[in-house]
């Protein structure tokens, strides 16, 4: 076996064991815990959720601040944290908890750090959302959440930082200078990427095998054999290109051209009849009116 393939394997099986003892990692917040368990008991519903919701009080504001955005037209203001679990529904008010519990517990970055913490938390939301409206536009209706799907899709990268905060940093310069991708970055610089560690993380923390695929497949969903996972995962690629696009990028952002059409398109495009019948850059188009509400989101919702 050539020496380069087995430093790299070496390299792979060190992190795995790292993120799979969770050294230098949280466990699974308690409210995200409480969530899981509640969505796999099947038992979603206004009684059993928003206490828990209550136990963390910034948590309620930002459900709160959700349910009264742009994003959801509400006329009057929303002040009762049951009428905005009805207005949002209760598979997304899930996503919303899950996904924002785990990204708190990650997030622990200082404002010395070279990486743009504030960049990746304004990605990861806007994700989130647009995952949400391409469901509803391609008409796909996931029983899983984009929300969170799209809201966690990039957990890796705090898993990485967590564990070597200067040489993440390094693939994020790396990123930067060299115009290159942060997976091309990462794999040179620790070996494996974010996907192999969000995905870890996701599977040692027990998160549904829907979050686990796409962490560890948004990039490349063409090698899932499962449809339904395949689909999640090219759902939240296609939200992540489109995040890109409108320049709410996380690190080094590719110019795209029109003729520049993402796999994951063409992946939608078996399940969904709207992506069958109208171009890809029409669709962007159609989409444009609703950035303004995702803006408007992010900005609410700032960590």
């Amino acid at each position: 076996m050539p020496e380069g393939l087995d430093e790299l394997e070496g390299k792979t099986q060190y992190y795995k064991e790292q993120i799979q003892s969770l050294i230098g990692l949280p466990t699974l917040p308690t409210i995200a815990l409480e969530i899981q368990n509640i969505m796999r008991e099947d038992k979603l519903s206004v009684v059993q959720t928003v206490p828990v919701i209550e136990q963390d009080p910034s948590l309620a504001m930002k459900i709160l601040k959700v349910a009264n955005s742009a994003f959801y037209g509400m006329s009057q203001k929303v002040n009762s944290l049951r009428q905005a679990v009805v207005i949002i529904g209760m598979r997304e008010l899930a996503g919303i908890v899950l996904g924002f519990s785990v990204l708190k517990s990650m997030t622990n970055s200082g404002n010395n750090s070279a990486v743009n913490w504030k960049n990746f938390w304004e990605h990861s939301v806007a994700v989130g959302h647009i995952a949400e409206l391409l469901d509803e536009e391609l008409g796909i209706r996931f029983s899983e959440s984009p929300y969170s799907l799209g809201l966690l899709h990039d957990i890796g990268k705090l898993v990485l930082h967590r564990l070597e905060p200067v040489k993440y940093e390094e693939a994020y310069n790396l990123s930067m200078s060299e115009q290159i991708s942060m997976i091309q970055a990462e794999s040179i610089i620790f070996g494996i990427t974010h996907q192999q560690a969000g995905m870890w993380i996701s599977e040692k923390w027990g998160l549904s095998g829907f979050i686990q695929t796409v962490n560890g497949y948004h990039h490349n969903p063409e090698t899932i054999e499962d449809e339904d996972l395949c689909l999640a995962a090219s759902l939240v690629q296609l939200a992540d290109y489109i995040t890109n696009s409108i320049r709410m990028n996380f690190g080094y952002r590719k110019l795209r051209t029109s003729d520049d059409i993402p796999e994951a398109w063409k992946l939608l495009q078996a399940r969904s009849l709207r992506a069958q019948n109208t171009d890809f850059n029409e669709f962007l188009l159609d989409l444009e009116s609703h950035w303004g509400a995702v803006r408007e989101m992010v900005k609410l919702l700032k960590m």
